[in-house]
C-alpha cells in the first residue's frame, strides 16, 4: 500500500514507511524517495559497497536494485539555495566530501551532520533534463568519478565524469530519516508536540492542535556531533530550526520535557524512536539515562512528562513529514546579506593629486590621523545632515519622501555626523552586556518588551569638486551602527553591515557634476547585531567619519607592505616588499607605472623602485605586482619604546610619466616571532611583556562616536602610565587611531567585530567547554564572520603597531572560527589570538593560551600553572584581568609577579581602560552637564527597559572624563620598566633596566628625596650612567642624611627615588617621572609615654547612668550600660560630633565586592549582640581608663580609652573575629572604629600613604609622606557612590577648622583611615555621585572618620576571582585573627602651639580653589614656588614669589573634574596638597 499522500503543505507518512513512485521529471524536494546516483559516463551507481563503517570511500558499481549501499535519500539542507545532502538510511550515513581527511577530497561516507558540516552540503546543479552536477557550496569543486571508479571532488567543473542522473526507486524505508522535519502527533489526543512558539530556554514542551504556520510544532530529526573524552560521537536529537532549541527530557530533574540549547552529549536530548508492537507507524519517543529508558507521554490537557511504562498509550506517537522551516528574510535579517555593492577591503590610504600635493600637506604627512588640508582628491561629508527617525522599520520613509532625487527634506531636523543619534535625542541609549535587546532567534530582530528597532534616515547634499568628472569616485564610511542602505541622487548604491569595519562604495556611475544628494538609511539592529553583542552602550548612526575620495579610473586599489629582516644584524638590515594591486574596472587597454619610495624617519629618501602595469583591452581587470627594495641597512626599528616610522610614498604615473595620484603610508620595520625554544613573544629579537589595557570607543557626550582629541588623550595617558599594549575590545578602532598607535608607540591586539556572547550562552555546551552549536558553528553565518575578519586584516595589516590579530570575543568555539583563522593566516602571518579557543580546550585557532580573569589562588583558571605548563605550550596571555569596576584593581602587583617569573607568561590587558558613562541627551540639550559638583553621568540603571547590568558599564581604570585616577597610579607603578633595590651599606640604589629597547643614561635623571617623619629634609639628583636593557647598575644616592640622630629619636626616615626623562616627548613634559620607589631607612618608634607633669588630677564621677572622667584639660563622658561616648572635649575642643559616638564599623560598600554588576549583599550593621563598660582611675589621678567590651557575630572587640591628665587620650582598639568565612558574601570588611567629627574640621594633614587613595592590595604606587588636603578634596568620587578615600599606614593625622583649631591623631600599629561626609550606608543608597549633597554650613556636616587596623582588599571580584587570602580581613580561628592598634588624640586651639608638631612655613599656608583658580595665601617667603600638576605628574602651570607675598594664584580653568596636586616648594619647606577640582 502507498502511505504517501498530501494535506496542505504537509506530507503524511505512516510508520516512517516512505514509498515514492517514479516520475519522469525529477523533483528532488519530494520526500522519502530513494535514488540511485548514476554516473553518466559509465552508467554505474554510486555505492558504499554495502559497508556501514563511517570512513568508507565511495565508488561506482553496476546498478543493483537489491544493494542497500546504492540507496540514497536527498535531504534538503537549504532548498532555497539549492543545497542538499545525500543520506543512506540503512547505515545512517551521509556522503562526505572529506576536504581535510587523510586523502583530501576523496569522497566517503560519515555520520550525518549535514546541517553543520559543509563537507556534507552539496549544491545540486541541473545541467540538463534529469542531468545533474553535485558541487561544493563554494562552487569550486564537483563530484567526479575517476577512472578507477572512486569518487572525488575535483576542480575540473567540465569533466564528463562529473555528470550524474538520479534514478528514483520504489523502495520503502522503514526507518526515520535524518534531516527530515516532522510533526510528532500523539495518537491518543491527535495533538502535536509544540514549544508554544516560545523563545525561552527551559520552557516546557506541550501538545496542542496542529496550527498551520506555527513552526514551534515542526521538529527536525538530526544528528549532532559531540566529544566524549577524546572520542567523537554522534547522537540523534529533535531540534526546532526556527527557535534553535532541542527537546530535552529533563530526566534528571523534573521529568517534564522542555526546550534547551542543543547539546548532543546530554542524554536528556539523545532521542530514539521505539516502534509500538503491532501498530504500524506508531512510535514511542524514548530517552535513556542511567540505564533507564523513559518515554514521552502527553495527557488530554496537552501537558507532557517522561514515564517508564512502555505500555502507557499516552506515549504513542505518529510521525508526519512536514515542510522544514524556511525563513523569509529582510536584508537586515539575512546573515548572507551584509555587503551589497561594497568594495573589497584594502589598506587605509587617502590619495593626493601628486607627490607635491602630498608633501605640501605636511601636518597630515607627519600625522596621518589628521584631516587632509588642501587635498583636491578628498571631500569630507562630516557635518550637518537631515534626519528622520522612526521606531519601527515598517514606518521608515521611502523613495517619495526620503531618497528620491527631488525629495525636499528641508523641514527635517538637523543632526551632526558623525554621531550616535541617541546622544542627539533620537531614541534611548541602552547598555547591554551578554544579553541582546532582541530575542535570540537569529537572524531575526524581534525586540524585547518596550524596546524598538529604530531607523534613522539621513540625507545631505554635496557638490562634486571640480576636476572629478573623469575620476573614479568612492564613498567611504569608517563605521555605521548597525546596517545601512545607501542611495546617491535617488539611485540605490548598496547595503552594508559590520558596524566597525570600513564600508566603501564606487559611486562613479551615480554622481554628476555640481550638486548631488546622498541618502543613508540606518537600522539600529540587524542580523549583524548578533555578532555585536559587546559589553557597551548600544547606539546607532553614522558614528565615524564619512567622506568622498577620487582616484584615476584605473587605480591602485591596495598595497601591502612587508619586510624580511636579518637576525644576524639584529634585524637592522633586510628588504621591504610592497604588493601592489591595480584595478582597471573597464578593462581598457592602458599602461601605468607605480613608483615606490622609502623615506627614513629623518626625511631622507633611501630607496626607490618602479613597476609597470600593462592592461590589454578586455583583459584582466586586476593585476598584482610586487616591488622589492633590497639591501636596506642601518634600519631604525619600530617598537612601542622606539616608534621609528619610515614613509612609503607611492605614486601612480601615466604612460607619459605624469603623476596622476600619490599617497603615503607610515611603516615600521619590526620582526615578530614565537621562538621554538622559548614559547613567548619576541619583537626584534627581544622577549617583550605586554602591559596592556582593553579599550572601548566611548565618550560621555558623544557616545560611541569618539573624536581625535579623545583618542590622543587616551593614548598620552597610557604612555604616561607605562601602558604599552591595547586590545581593541571588541572591534577594530578607526584607522586614524591605529596611526596614533604607530606614532606614539603602542602594541595592538586588533580584534574582529565579533561577539555573540548571548547566542553562545544559549546554544553552546557551557562556558567551561566553550564550544558552540549556535551561529559560530552555523555555516550560513560563515561569510559574515569572514567578511568582518578579512576587512579588518586588509585595512590594518600595514600598521606596525598591530602585533596580534584576534578572532573576536566570547563567541564560543565553532567552525566559523576555524575559517576565520585560516583566512587571517592567508592574508597576513601575524600572531592570532582567540580566548574562546583556549576556553574550549583548543589550540587550532589561537597561537596564544589566553584566559580571562585567571586566579592567583584556587583551581579556577589558575594562572601559576597555566602560565608555566599549559598543555599547548603557548605564550600565556590574560586578555582580560583585574576587573577595574569602581573601587578595585586589587593585587595587580601579584599578577605581574607571577607573569614575570613564569615560563610562558607574556602579559595581559586590564579590563578596562575607561568608564563608559554618558550624559543623557536631554541634559546635553539643556546644558545640565553637572549637578552638585559632579558630571551628570548615567549608567545602565537610567534606561531600565534594556536587559542591562547596571553600573557594570563602568569598569574603567579612569573615569569617563579621562582624568588620572588612583587606580592609574597603581597601574603606572606596577607597569614601570625600572626596578630598584636599595643597598644600605653604601647608600646606593641598584637600577634594573627592564626596558626592551631603551638604554638608560644621558637624558635620564635619578632624583632622591629623604623624608623624616614624612617631611622632606634633603634632596639631590644625578644623571644616570649608561644602563643597557636587561642590565643592572648601582648608583650612589644623590642625597645624604645622618640617620643616627633620627634613629635615636625614634623618627621614621624614608628615601624616595625616581627616574625622570630630561627631554619632553609627544606625551609628557621634560622632567616627567617614569619610575619610582620608596625605601625605609629607619623605622618609626612606638608612641612615647605621655608626660603629665604639672597637670591637674582627673576625677571619675557617675551620675544618671553615665560616667565622666575630667579635669581642666579634658572631659569624657560614657554611658554606663554600653560604653558609648556621650561627650569628648579636649582643651576646649569638641572632638566628636554631638549625638554621635565612636563605634565599631564593619560595613564597607564597594560595588566590586560582588560579581557581574550585582550588588553585594551583606549586613549594613556591625552585628554587635552585647556591650559592657568598666571604668577605673589611677591612684595618682594622672590617668583613668574606660574599657568598652562587646560581643558580636562578626567580631568581639574591646575599646580601651586611656585619659591622661595633660589632655591626651589614647584609644586602644582590639578585635577578635568571630566570622570564619572569607567569602565575599559573609566576610568581614573592616576591623576598625568609626568616629564622627564635626564638619568644621575639614582641613586635613596626614602622614600616611598618598597622595591618592590606596588599599592594602592597591598601594604599590602610593608612598608614605605628609600630605595636605580637605575632607572633600581627599576622596575619589566614583560614579556609583561607594567607600572611598582610604589611606594605608597612617602615622599622624591633623583635622583643622578654618580658625586653626586642630584635632591630632597619632597611631601605633597598622592603621588605615578615611574621612567622608557620608556613611557607607548613605553612599549605598545613591546610584550616582551627583546625587550626593553636603550642607553649605560646615558646622552642620559630620565627618565620618574610619580608623581600621585590618581591612579586606578591594580585589577585582566584580568579574573575576575573589580577594587574595592575604588581603582578606582576619577570620576566627586563625593565628592572625586578633588585631589591635592605638590612636592617640591631642588637640590645639588657635592660641596653643606647645603640643602641636613644629610646622614648616609651607604648612601654615592656606590653599583654596574654585572652578577657575587655585590660591595660596598666608606669609609666603620669597623664592617660594607653587606648581599645579595633574595626578599623572604633568605640570599644568607654575608661579614663583620673587619677593615676600601674601598670595599666589594658578589657573585651573578648563581642566576636567578630578584630582590634582599642588606642590609648594619654599626655602624652608616642601608641601604636597591634593585637591578635587569641579569643572564648570
Amino acid at each position: 500500500m502507498n502511505h504517501l499522500h498530501f494535506k496542505r503543505s504537509v506530507w503524511l507518512v505512516c510508520l516512517f514507511s516512505l514509498l515514492a513512485g517514479f516520475a519522469h521529471a525529477i523533483d528532488i524536494n519530494k520526500p522519502g524517495v530513494v535514488y540511485r546516483i548514476v554516473n553518466k559516463s559509465n552508467g554505474q551507481a554510486v555505492t558504499n559497497g554495502n559497508q556501514s563503517a563511517h570512513d568508507t570511500y565511495l565508488s561506482t558499481a553496476a546498478i543493483d536494485n537489491n544493494s542497500e549501499g546504492q540507496d540514497w535519500v536527498i535531504v534538503p539542507v537549504s532548498a532555497a539555495d539549492g543545497i542538499y545532502a545525500f543520506y543512506n538510511p540503512h547505515c545512517d550515513m551521509a556522503i562526505d566530501m572529506a576536504a581535510s581527511a587523510k586523502e583530501n577530497w576523496h569522497v566517503l561516507q560519515w555520520e550525518s551532520k549535514f546541517f553543520t558540516d559543509a563537507n556534507q552540503q552539496f549544491l545540486i546543479k541541473e545541467v540538463g533534463t534529469d542531468e545533474f552536477q553535485f558541487l561544493n557550496t563554494d562552487g569550486t569543486r564537483v563530484m567526479t568519478r575517476r577512472d578507477n571508479g572512486d569518487i572525488y571532488m575535483d576542480e575540473d567543473l567540465t569533466a564528463a565524469s562529473s555528470y550524474f542522473t538520479l534514478q528514483a526507486t520504489d523502495k520503502v524505508i522503514n526507518t526515520p530519516i535524518k534531516g527530515y522535519t516532522y510533526l510528532l502527533r500523539n495518537k491518543n489526543t491527535g495533538w502535536v508536540l509544540s514549544n508554544n512558539e516560545s523563545r525561552n530556554s527551559t520552557d516546557p514542551i506541550y501538545t496542542e492542535p496542529y496550527k498551520e504556520g506555527q513552526y514551534g510544532q515542526h521538529w527536525q530529526y538530526r544528528n549532532v556531533e559531540y566529544k566524549s573524552g577524546k572520542d567523537t560521537k554522534y547522537a540523534a536529537v529533535l531540534y526546532n530550526e526556527k527557535y534553535k532549541y532541542a527537546i530535552d527530557a529533563a530526566i534528571n530533574t523534573t521529568k517534564v520535557p522542555l526546550q534547551y540549547a542543543l547539546n548532543g552529549s546530554n542524554p536528556n536530548q539523545q532521542v530514539s524512536f521505539v516502534p509500538v508492537e503491532g501498530q504500524e507507524g506508531v512510535y514511542r519517543i524514548a530517552y535513556t539515562a542511567n540505564n533507564t529508558t523513559y518515554y514521552m507521554a502527553a495527557d488530554s490537557k496537552g501537558d507532557t512528562k517522561m514515564v517508564e511504562d512502555a505500555n502507557d498509550e499516552t506515549t504513542y506517537f505518529t510521525l508526519e513529514y512536514t515542510d522544514a522551516y524556511v525563513p523569509v528574510y529582510n536584508d537586515w535579517e539575512n546573515p548572507k546579506v551584509f555587503a551589497v555593492n561594497k568594495e573589497e577591503g584594502h589598506a587605509a590610504y587617502l590619495p593626493y593629486a601628486n607627490t607635491k600635493a602630498l608633501r605640501a600637506d605636511k601636518a597630515r604627512y607627519d600625522k596621518p590621523w589628521l584631516d587632509p588640508a588642501g587635498n583636491s582628491r578628498w571631500l569630507s561629508l562630516n557635518g550637518t545632515w537631515k534626519i528622520n527617525f522612526v521606531k519601527n522599520p515598517a514606518d521608515r520613509p521611502g523613495e517619495t519622501d526620503f531618497y528620491g532625487n527631488s525629495v525636499d527634506v528641508s523641514a527635517w531636523d538637523n543632526i551632526e555626523v558623525p554621531s550616535c543619534v541617541e546622544m542627539k535625542g533620537y531614541g534611548d541609549p541602552w547598555y547591554v552586556n551578554v544579553e541582546y535587546p532582541f530575542f535570540d532567534n537569529p537572524p531575526y530582530i524581534e525586540m524585547k518588551g518596550n524596546l524598538y528597532n529604530s531607523v534613522s534616515s539621513l540625507r545631505r547634499n554635496f557638490t562634486l569638486p571640480e576636476g572629478w568628472n573623469n575620476e573614479r569616485i568612492f564613498l567611504h564610511f569608517d563605521g555605521i551602527y548597525s546596517g545601512a542602505y545607501v542611495w546617491v541622487n535617488g539611485q540605490k548604491v548598496g547595503y552594508t553591515q559590520g558596524s566597525n569595519n570600513d564600508a566603501e562604495f564606487d559611486i562613479t556611475a551615480y554622481v554628476h557634476e555640481g550638486d548631488n544628494n546622498l541618502s543613508v538609511q540606518v537600522f539600529r539592529f540587524t542580523d549583524g547585531s548578533y555578532l555585536e553583542g559587546q559589553d557597551c552602550w548600544h547606539m546607532s548612526g553614522i558614528h565615524r567619519d564619512v567622506y568622498l575620495f577620487a582616484t584615476p579610473k584605473t587605480y591602485l586599489r591596495d598595497h601591502y607592505i612587508t619586510s624580511t629582516l636579518d637576525a644576524g644584524s639584529n634585524y637592522k638590515s633586510g628588504s621591504m616588499n610592497v604588493e601592489l594591486t591595480m584595478t582597471n574596472k573597464e578593462r581598457e587597454a592602458t599602461n601605468k607605472q607605480v613608483r615606490v619610495r622609502l623615506i627614513n624617519p629623518a626625511g631622507t629618501q633611501i630607496a626607490e623602485k618602479s613597476v609597470d602595469f600593462a592592461f590589454t583591452a578586455n583583459g584582466d581587470s586586476t593585476m598584482v605586482k610586487n616591488v622589492t627594495l633590497d639591501g636596506l641597512t642601518d634600519l631604525q626599528l619600530w617598537s612601542a619604546e622606539t616608534p621609528n616610522l619610515y614613509t612609503v610614498e607611492l605614486a601612480q604615473l601615466n604612460a607619459d610619466g605624469t603623476e596622476e595620484e600619490a599617497f603615503a603610508t607610515k611603516y615600521g620595520f619590526r620582526h615578530i616571532e614565537i621562538p621554538d625554544n622559548d614559547h613567548r613573544v619576541y619583537i626584534n629579537g627581544q622577549q617583550v611583556y605586554f602591559k596592556g589595557v582593553n579599550t572601548q570607543d566611548t565618550h560621555p557626550t558623544r557616545g560611541r562616536s569618539i573624536d581625535v582629541p579623545t583618542m590622543i588623550k587616551d593614548i598620552t595617558l597610557m604612555k604616561q602610565a607605562n601602558v604599552n599594549t591595547v586590545r581593541t575590545s571588541h572591534y577594530p578602532r578607526q584607522a586614524k587611531m591605529n596611526a596614533m598607535f604607530d606614532y606614539y608607540g603602542i602594541y595592538v591586539m586588533d580584534e574582529a567585530d565579533i561577539e555573540c556572547h548571548k547566542n553562545w550562552g544559549d546554544h553552546g555546551t557551557g562556558y567551561n567547554s566553550g564550544t558552540s552549536t549556535g551561529i559560530s558553528a552555523d555555516d550560513s553565518w560563515k561569510a559574515a564572520y569572514l567578511d568582518r575578519a578579512g576587512r579588518m586584516v586588509l585595512r590594518d595589516r600595514n600598521f606596525p603597531s598591530v602585533i596580534f590579530w584576534s578572532l573576536g570575543n566570547e563567541s564560543g568555539y565553532g567552525s566559523n572560527h576555524v575559517a576565520e583563522f585560516k583566512l587571517m593566516k592567508q592574508l597576513d602571518n601575524r600572531i592570532i589570538h582567540y580566548e574562546g579557543a583556549t576556553n574550549a580546550g583548543k589550540n587550532d585557532v589561537t597561537e596564544l593560551w589566553s584566559q580571562m580573569y585567571p586566579s592567583i589562588e584556587g583551581s579556577s583558571k589558575p594562572i601559576k600553572s597555566e602560565a608555566n605548563s599549559n598543555w599547548a605550550a603557548q605564550p600565556y596571555f590574560m586578555c582580560e584581568y583585574d576587573h577595574a569596576m569602581g573601587n578595585s584593581l586589587g593585587n595587580l602587583q601579584e599578577y605581574w609577579d607571577v607573569i614575570e617569573s613564569s615560563k610562558y607568561g607574556i602579559g595581559g590587558c586590564v579590563w578596562d581602560w575607561v568608564d563608559q558613562a554618558i550624559v543623557s541627551a536631554d541634559d546635553i540639550k539643556a546644558g545640565n552637564l553637572t549637578q552638585n559638583g559632579f558630571n551628570k553621568y548615567r549608567t545602565g540603571y537610567d534606561w531600565p527597559d534594556a536587559p542591562h547590568q547596571g553600573n557594570f558599564v563602568n569598569n574603567g581604570i579612569i573615569g569617563a572624563d579621562r582624568t588620572w585616577s588612583a587606580k592609574l597610579d597603581e597601574l603606572k607603578k606596577v607597569y614601570q620598566y625600572i626596578k630598584f633595590t636599595y643597598n644600605a651599606g653604601n647608600n646606593s640604589v641598584a637600577l634594573n633596566n627592564c626596558y626592551d629597547f631603551t638604554t638608560l643614561g644621558s637624558g635620564y635623571t635619578l632624583n632622591a628625596q629623604i623624608l623624616v617623619d614624612g617631611k622632606q629634609v634633603a634632596k639631590g639628583s644625578t644623571t644616570l650612567p649608561t644602563i643597557a636593557p636587561a642590565k643592572s647598575l648601582e648608583v650612589a644616592v644623590p642625597a645624604n642624611y645622618d640617620l643616627a640622630e633620627a634613629k635615636a629619636q625614634g623618627k621614621e626616615v624614608l628615601l624616595n627615588i625616581e627616574v625622570t626623562r630630561d627631554a619632553a616627548t609627544d606625551y609628557a613634559d621634560a622632567g616627567y617621572t617614569i619610575a619610582s620607589a620608596q625605601f625605609t631607612l629607619a623605622e618609626r618608634a612606638a608612641l612615647p609615654a605621655v608626660s603629665t607633669m604639672g597637670a591637674s588630677k582627673l576625677t571619675l564621677a557617675s551620675k544618671n547612668g553615665s560616667t565622666t572622667i575630667s579635669n581642666d584639660k579634658v572631659t569624657m563622658t560614657f554611658k554606663n550600660n554600653n560604653g558609648n561616648v556621650a561627650e569628648w572635649i579636649q582643651n576646649g575642643i569638641k572632638v566628636k560630633k554631638d549625638a554621635k559616638f565612636p563605634d565599631y564599623e564593619n560595613y564597607r560598600w564597594i560595588e566590586n565586592d560582588a560579581p557581574y554588576g550585582g550588588d553585594p549583599v551583606y549586613t549594613q550593621g556591625n552585628c554587635v549582640t552585647s556591650r559592657a563598660a568598666a571604668f577605673a582611675i589611677a591612684n595618682d589621678g594622672m590617668s583613668a581608663t574606660a574599657t568598652v567590651s562587646a560581643k558580636g557575630t562578626l567580631a568581639n572587640f574591646t575599646y580601651t580609652y586611656t585619659i591622661y591628665a595633660d589632655g591626651t587620650v589614647d584609644l586602644n582598639t582590639q578585635y577578635e573575629p568571630t566570622q570564619p568565612s572569607t567569602d565575599y558574601r559573609h566576610a568581614i570588611r573592616r576591623l576598625g572604629v568609626q568616629i564622627p567629627f564635626s564638619g568644621e574640621f575639614g582641613n586635613v594633614t596626614y602622614y600616611a600613604r598618598g597622595p591618592l587613595e590606596n588599599y592594602n592590595d592597591r598601594c604599590t604606587g602610593s608612598y608614605l609622606g605628609q600630605y595636605t588636603t580637605t575632607v572633600w578634596d581627599m576622596n575619589e568620587y566614583y560614579l556609583r557612590p561607594q567607600s572611598m578615600g582610604n589611606r594605608m599606614d597612617l602615622r599622624k593625622l591633623a583635622l583643622a577648622d578654618d580658625k586653626g583649631n586642630t584635632i591630632y591623631v597619632e597611631t601605633e600599629g597598622n592603621v588605615a583611615f578615611s574621612t567622608l561626609y557620608w556613611t557607607d550606608q548613605e553612599l549605598k543608597a545613591k546610584s550616582h555621585n551627583w546625587e550626593l549633597t553636603i550642607d553649605d554650613e560646615p558646622a552642620n556636616r559630620t565627618i565620618y572618620a574610619h580608623f581600621d587596623c585590618a581591612q579586606r582588599g578591594v580585589g577585582s571580584g566584580s568579574c573575576g576571582p575573589d580577594v587574595l587570602s592575604k588581603y582578606c580581613a582576619p577570620t576566627s580561628g586563625t593565628q592572625s585573627g586578633t588585631q589591635s592598634c592605638t590612636l592617640r588624640f591631642t588637640t590645639a586651639d588657635a592660641s596653643i602651639t606647645a603640643i602641636s608638631p613644629a610646622v614648616q612655613s609651607t604648612d601654615a599656608l592656606k590653599v583654596s580653589h574654585n572652578a577657575q583658580t587655585v590660591s595660596i595665601s598666608g606669609s609666603i617667603e620669597a623664592g617660594t614656588t607653587a606648581t599645579l600638576y595633574n595626578i599623572g605628574g604633568i605640570s599644568l602651570g607654575s608661579v614663583k614669589a620673587s619677593a615676600p607675598a601674601t598670595q599666589l594664584s594658578l589657573s585651573i580653568a578648563g581642566q576636567p573634574t578630578g584630582s590634582y596636586l599642588l606642590q609648594i616648594d619654599a626655602p624652608n619647606g616642601h608641601r604636597v596638597h591634593k585637591l578635587f577640582h569641579v569643572a564648570q
